[in-house]
């Protein structure tokens, strides 16, 4: 029998970016159950507009899960592009150390003298996500010794003359990392994915396009769950079905509404929410592998927990709601979550043979080493390139039609 719950949402912004622990929540849920938001102008309303989720038991079979898990698993790598989800950065990034943000106010405060500024006061600060990393080859070719070396810098650079102060910064700058980092996490993608501006056109995943065989074992499983959400939220399913029925087929996973799969292994994800899945649809979660302790799905507004085990199925707003994991317990544990969305730029694609030609597009230009824009490392992409008479060429050599319709035959190259 389906618990039936309502709950009123409260305030919690203030934990995104940090770690959910058991503070976050007064009740586990351990057995099906559905929650709604309490309306407060119609208090008794429970429908599809104001649900949170519906928690299912043992929705999936053993040999479901075992395909999945066999499909799936390696789809998870080591990742720094989760953003807030990977959680606050901690104090070291594997064994390279962060620019802390007193240290950065110091190198920006000798290097910007000839403005009236007061020395920054000390800070521990390391509540961000992402940041700089200092070059420890640099630095010890410069300084010799590792540890301690910026407080000697900065305690002897204080006293020189404003000019050299900010002749030591500049050159402490270059002891910085030009790439901005995140926490290491095991999370991944598979199925497909819209154009991004590095990389302008629809395509499938790395994974799956390097392991096709290996991904069709999720099929059964994605279908189940494709199943599920149809039978248990109709109304969101349908606006995913007519979303789905806009895109080139060959674009969807298998017979299911869904484009892409985030697939984490082991990964404790901080306090988040998800970004650009289908708003008028609904996401879910769900877990495989050989079971694990701890890691509760906590929705902190709602100040419940959901103890998902393998097998289970959650069907939740993660789009609006803020979403986390608690720690794991023991090390022992084996788990992979799996969250199946269609993303809603995909809308923006055209047939699967034109993004095709798109993506070829580009590879020819990246490779060509007469064309006129060839540079060192140069990915084949420029501004208005696809209004270009140079892609319109391109279109008319094969027989295509300019399916976005911007190419501008007055426009050239430049």
């Amino acid at each position: 029998m389906v618990e039936v719950v309502g709950k009123r949402k409260t305030e919690c912004e203030k934990v995104l970016g940090t770690f959910i622990d058991d503070s976050h929540f007064d009740e586990v849920i351990s057995e099906d159950m559905d929650l709604y938001a309490i309306d407060p102008l119609e208090p008794e309303k429970k429908d599809e507009s104001n649900i949170i989720f519906k928690f299912r038991k043992g929705v999936f079979t053993q040999k479901e899960q075992d395909s999945a898990y066999a499909g799936l698993r390696s789809a998870a790598v080591e990742s720094q592009n989760r953003g807030m989800a990977a959680g606050p950065r901690g104090e070291k990034l594997g064994g390279r150390d962060w620019v802390t943000e007193f240290q950065s106010r110091v190198v920006e405060y000798f290097d910007t003298r000839a403005i009236a500024a007061e020395f920054p006061e000390y800070t521990d600060s390391v509540d961000e996500t992402r940041g700089l990393v200092w070059l420890r080859s640099k630095i010890t070719k410069e300084f010799g010794e590792y540890e301690g070396w910026f407080d000697k810098w900065m305690n002897r650079v204080k006293d020189l003359p404003k000019d050299q102060q900010v002749e030591q910064a500049k050159k402490v700058k270059s002891f910085i990392s030009d790439t901005n980092y995140a926490q290491t996490v095991m999370s991944g993608i598979a199925g497909y994915f819209d154009r991004y501006p590095r990389i302008p056109y629809g395509r499938a995943c790395g994974f799956n396009e390097k392991n096709p065989d290996l991904f069709t074992k999720s099929f059964p499983y994605l279908r189940k769950l494709n199943d599920v959400f149809k039978r248990e939220l109709p109304v969101r399913w349908g606006a995913q079905r007519a979303a789905a029925d806009k895109l080139d087929p060959r674009f969807l996973i298998d017979e299911t509404v869904f484009t892409t799969l985030t697939v984490n292994y082991d990964f404790r994800t901080a306090a988040h929410r998800d970004a650009g899945d289908l708003s008028s649809g609904f996401s879910n979660i769900s877990g495989i592998g050989q079971g694990w302790k701890g890691c509760i799905f906590t929705l902190p507004e709602y100040r419940v927990g959901i103890n998902l085990q393998p097998g289970d199925l959650l069907l939740v707003n993660n789009h609006d709601g803020i979403h986390g994991n608690t720690e794991f317990e023991g090390d022992d544990n084996d788990r992979v979550s799996i969250v199946a969305y269609f993303r809603e730029k995909m809308l923006d694609l055209k047939s699967w043979d034109y993004e095709n030609l798109r993506k070829q597009f580009v590879e020819e230009r990246r490779k060509n080493p007469e064309h006129p824009l060839q540079r060192y490392l140069w990915n084949g992409v420029s501004p208005n390139m696809w209004a270009s008479d140079e892609w319109g060429d391109y279109l008319k050599k094969y027989n295509m039609d300019d399916e976005d319709r911007v190419v501008n035959t007055s426009n050239t190259l430049f």
